[in-house]
């Protein structure tokens, strides 16, 4: 037996392996298998032994054995108690070369640890083993994987690895990026059977070009295929190509929980089953915050899709969609199906198309039921819908359209943080929000929202080029036009003149603004050849 053996070899730190007469036992390990480097939980089950339970334990490499206690009766010892009662022992190990007394390459070599559960008075369990694997060294561009040393990716041969590497997927692995990495095809990472659940920094980088498919029912698919528990931040997915069945999204394809918060994707996505989102396919308990989507998503034969999220059970908040909509049923401009929250959050997308008759759609969320939650959700009234007409369901957005080029409305409205996560750009007559200090982001919306929404309004169709710029506007702005200016009159949206300048024909004109407070202004111009035109602009 293990006990008698070891009474007589208990100088011996290194001893030959022999088996003890015992009760019947099981062992399970956190993580499973253990992993050399890390620290392990063992769980014992096993006939009732009292709570007075000690583990006598070794690590196994090659024909060298190394009993962590030194001798049998060593184990009787506080370092060595198992926590538990009535059949069910547990025992922690934080560092499995120290608790054994081993040499680094003594460690290497370690491929099973055994475990016996013992009392004072002599009752005992058999022999159990747990696998171990050894942890890995040298891997990716650096570090241990750690929170003080992160693993570092910088090649598409690191993201390859990952993908392939389930052990690194667990909830005390830490990644960072060090550099925009173009992908190309591979097979996501983690599954939904066993999903990823660690921890990403993007640290502003990009993943490009990733092209991922499944074509199982019941997979999902995404550059993260499934999570579950991870933090994933501060990353674009740009220029994706995803293909799925069910649970389809640039991003992630299914999120049982965890954390997506300052992460962006564009690119397509495509479902041919239920569940299809720009960012997340299916979002079943994660929260995704301060996150946009400008990716194109189809799902032609099946529901739930969302230029976001196609089904939603989680919490959403601070984020949009833009991207163009094409889907069979429930479908909405952020989200296709939510049964969560979503908070402060806008959908600007530049078409829903659906692909049946008598199909939900809606502006902003699809479908309508009593355990849908929304609060501060805007969406573009404007928003194209194509061979049919908006649902009478799931479009809870507010109509706040006309200041959807407002600083002001994200931020004081829905309450955005522009102080460390947004950025509020400007280009030409085009201004939206992006996150702030990540790389590779565009301009998210069509021509048409811009045109729709603050594009110079003809009244007669006479008047020739009109030029409206800055806007948003700060302190000035300038009108231009080929013919003479008259007059140039700015309001309220509700009608309240607040400036007016007689311009005597003059060719550019510039109207202070400062003073006034942020909003959407409407700015009308008369020429000297009597046509007029309005334009809205937008006071930061």
């Amino acid at each position: 037996m293990k006990r008698k053996v070891l009474c007589m070899l208990g100088a011996l730190t290194a001893v030959l392996s022999a088996y003890a007469d015992g009760e019947q036992a099981s062992v399970t390990s956190s993580p499973s298998p253990i992993v050399s480097t890390k620290p392990f939980e063992v769980t014992i089950q096993t006939s009732d032994l009292g709570s007075d339970v000690y583990c006598y334990t070794w690590a196994v490499a090659g024909t060298e054995e190394f009993a962590a206690s030194g001798d049998w009766d060593g184990a009787i010892n506080a370092k060595f108690k198992m926590t538990g009662s009535a059949g069910t022992y547990k025992l922690s190990v934080d560092d499995i070369m120290a608790f054994y007394g081993m040499t680094e390459s003594q460690l290497e070599g370690v491929t099973k640890i055994g475990f016996i559960a013992r009392t004072s008075s002599g009752r005992q369990t058999a022999d159990v083993f747990a696998e171990v694997v050894q942890g890995r060294k040298n891997a990716y561009s650096g570090g241990e994987g750690t929170v003080q040393s992160p693993f570092v990716l910088k090649t598409t041969d690191d993201i390859l690895a990952l993908s392939t590497t389930s052990m690194d997927w667990a909830d005390d692995v830490y990644f960072i990026m060090g550099a925009d990495i173009t992908v190309g095809e591979f097979s996501g990472i983690g599954t939904k059977s066993s999903p990823f659940k660690g921890n990403f920094d993007g640290k502003g980088y990009s993943l490009k070009n990733a092209s991922v498919s499944n074509t199982a029912i019941g997979t999902s698919t995404g550059v993260f295929n499934a999570i579950d528990g991870a933090t994933i931040r501060n990353l674009g997915v740009v220029d994706a190509d995803i293909n799925g069945t069910t649970f389809t999204g640039a991003l992630a394809g299914y999120a049982a929980s965890g954390t997506v918060e300052r992460c962006f994707s564009s690119g397509t996505v495509t479902g041919t089953s239920i569940c299809a989102g720009g960012l997340i396919g299916e979002n079943a308990g994660a929260t995704v915050s301060d996150c946009y989507s400008t990716a194109a998503v189809t799902n032609e034969n099946d529901y739930a899709t969302g230029g976001l999220v196609g089904k939603n059970k989680g919490i959403i908040k601070n984020t949009y969609a833009s991207g163009k909509i094409t889907a069979y049923n429930y479908a909405g401009g952020l989200t296709g199906a939510n049964y969560g929250n979503v908070a402060a959050s806008v959908a600007i997308n530049a078409s829903i198309e659906p692909t049946s008759d008598g199909a939900y759609i809606a502006r902003f969320g699809g479908n309508n039921n009593e355990q849908n939650s929304t609060s501060g959700t805007l969406s573009w009234k404007e928003m194209p819908v194509k061979g049919a007409s908006w649902s009478g369901y799931g479009d809870h957005s507010a109509d706040h359209n006309s200041s959807l080029l407002s600083r002001s409305t994200y931020s004081d409205l829905l309450g955005w943080d522009f102080a460390d996560v947004w950025e509020w750009r400007t280009e030409g007559s085009h201004s939206y929000p992006v996150l702030a200090g990540l790389n590779n982001q565009k301009d998210p919306a069509t021509d048409e929202f811009y045109n729709g929404l603050s594009g110079v309004e003809i009244i007669d169709t006479d008047c020739r080029k009109l030029s409206v710029y800055p806007n948003p506007v700060n302190s000035f702005v300038n009108v231009e036009a080929d013919k003479g200016i008259e007059n140039v009159t700015v309001y309220t949206l509700s009608g309240q003149q607040v400036r007016k300048a007689e311009c005597g024909g003059a060719s550019t004109v510039t109207i202070e603004c400062g003073d006034l407070t942020r909003g959407v202004y409407l700015l009308g111009v008369s020429l000297s050849d009597g046509t007029r035109a309005i334009e809205k602009i937008i006071k930061e």
